[in-house]
């Protein structure tokens, strides 16, 4: 049964995982990553590798990742080709990589990884940013929402784990819980968390 599931993720038949590819070709969609920097050449970057990613991973539970250098907006490391279902696992390739730029403080690392769930970034995701020095992270999800996140310092699992079952307890909804648990810790602690938009005249 286990492989037999493994082999409709493979083919992307999960329907709660698929994406709309109409949108994701859209110029609306395109506008939301002319809002992210004031770099034409890296929006366009990014917007090339979420399309990358969304079309690799629709209908599946896997992710992928790219980590980009923001000084020569080019591909330093990507992950696409994992069998573990909604987790990112470093090769050694991309450790070196990841230890290589974290020791150079004039270097600076830009991540983007997908989200099958479509849920804003987790705790592990802010961990890792911390941690690895990263100076920003985007996840991209399959329904079409970005999220722009980092991290100055290591949060705990166990509070945020804890404020979404209250949020949850009040009425919200998991993904509804996950948000506002997120926004309350930002006016607490040293993380940044923003869902990318574009508001164009109401439209």
């Amino acid at each position: 049964m286990k492989s037999y599931e493994l082999e409709l993720q493979r083919a992307g038949r999960n329907k709660n995982t698929q994406i709309n590819i109409g949108y994701v070709n859209s110029s609306k969609y395109r506008k939301k990553f002319d809002a992210i920097s004031d770099s034409k050449e890296l929006n366009r970057l990014l917007y090339h590798l979420a399309k990358k990613m969304l079309l690799h991973r629709s209908g599946t539970e896997y992710e992928d990742m790219y980590w980009i250098d923001l000084d020569t907006l080019s591909v330093v490391a990507k992950e696409i080709t994992t069998d573990s279902v909604k987790e990112i696992s470093y090769s050694n390739k991309t450790i070196k990589i990841v230890e290589e730029y974290k020791a150079d403080p004039e270097k600076r690392l830009l991540t983007l990884h997908t989200h099958p769930s479509s849920f804003p970034p987790s705790i592990p995701d802010f961990n890792a940013n911390f941690q690895n020095g990263y100076n920003m992270g985007l996840v991209i999800c399959h329904d079409g929402k970005i999220f722009l996140y980092a991290a100055e310092e290591e949060i705990s699992e166990t509070y945020y784990d804890l404020l979404v079952a209250k949020k949850m307890h009040q009425g919200y909804n998991d993904y509804e819980g996950r948000y506002t648990a997120l926004m309350e810790m930002q006016e607490k602690f040293g993380i940044i968390f923003k869902e990318v938009m574009v508001y164009d005249n109401g439209k």
